[in-house]
């Protein structure tokens, strides 16, 4: 019998016995092989266990693992693992069924509810954080999946969040145009920028070549996603998510640079900082997308379109979903 483990702690927990594959290098090269083993597990788990109230948090787990140990076994009783499972965050997974570190099923014959392995710095950043949106008139509701510790939170390359930041500028000054029924030069932005807008979304490449309106009044909000990362860099003043981000800050720090220099000195913040944003971004985006599926508006006039697109930022980010698969329009709750 094969026995899975998938850890979310950036630091190797070793299993006696067994093999460890890590998601990304220390040089910062991506196991694809890996990648791939996850995404199939993902879609999986998501048909094996839909309407399962475990579902959200086991995929979020999915999402951030960070190590893949396995070991060939003739020992069923999945306690024997336990103490290591704990000990590494990691999900267990047997056959059909993911379990977690006590052994109890979450997906699969004989579900129950069961707890999933949180990390204690993420539940007391998870509190802390809902207290402090409580005092600004926002009351998080219950089910919110809190976001990982900095033990487990792997962030994107700085010149990554910097070609994310300019491609999503240059795409909203794009879809602006195209709404204006006036098109700017798709080539010449395309040379000022060569490396960043190599690597467009699907999504923002479509916009460029079909011209669809329909697509341009999506991704005009692109400077807030922009605006999010590059607050994350100490770049931009982070606002509340109740009105537009500064466009001129967001222009300056993103286009107002020559892409080479911005490559080479774009920095990100600590680690734990990052984590406090990513929490508020998460906290919001569950209250309003809660508040839109019951029909009522918004606390604190909160902008709806607003907090998805910082919430896409954040995830992506911490994460490692591409840009057009972070799902902005459910909750990520328990």
């Amino acid at each position: 019998m094969l026995v899975h483990g998938y850890s979310t702690l950036l630091s190797e927990i070793p299993l006696r016995g067994g093999t460890a594959h890590r998601m990304v290098s220390p040089s910062g090269l991506r196991n694809d092989d890996l990648g791939q083993q996850l995404t199939e597990l993902r879609a999986k788990v998501r048909e094996q266990g839909a309407g399962s109230a475990a579902l959200p948090g086991v995929l979020d787990h999915l999402r951030h693992v960070q190590w893949h140990y396995s070991i060939e076994t003739d020992i069923a009783d999945p306690s024997v693992y336990a103490a290591w499972a704990r000990g590494a965050q990691a999900l267990l997974v047997l056959g059909d069924k993911v379990l977690n570190p006590a052994g109890r099923v979450l997906i699969g014959e004989g579900a129950e509810p069961a707890s999933l392995p949180l990390h204690p710095e993420a539940l007391a950043r998870s509190e802390r954080v809902r207290r402090e949106l409580t005092a600004r008139g926002v009351t998080v509701p219950a089910g919110a999946i809190p976001v990982r510790s900095t033990e487990e939170t792997l962030l994107r390359r700085p010149d990554q969040v910097a070609k994310r930041a300019v491609a999503l500028v240059v795409s909203a000054d794009f879809a602006l145009s195209v709404l204006d029924g006036e098109p700017l030069d798709a080539e010449y932005m395309e040379h000022i920028f060569p490396r960043s807008l190599a690597e467009r979304t699907p999504t923002e490449m479509a916009l460029f070549t079909e011209q669809d309106p329909a697509l341009a009044a999506r991704l005009k909000w692109g400077y807030e996603g922009a605006a999010q990362l590059l607050a994350m860099c100490g770049e931009v003043e982070p606002t509340f998510p109740r009105g537009f981000a500064d466009q001129g800050q967001v222009w300056n720090a993103s286009i107002g640079i020559e892409e080479p220099e911005l490559l080479r000195t774009l920095q990100l913040l600590p680690v734990a900082e990052v984590c406090e944003a990513w929490e508020g971004a998460r906290a919001l985006h569950h209250t309003v997308t809660l508040a839109r599926a019951e029909g009522v508006r918004p606390p604190a006039e909160l902008d709806h379109e607003i907090v998805r697109q910082r919430y896409r930022a954040m995830e992506w980010l911490a994460g490692d979903q591409e840009w057009d698969e972070v799902e902005v329009d459910v909750p990520c709750w328990a």
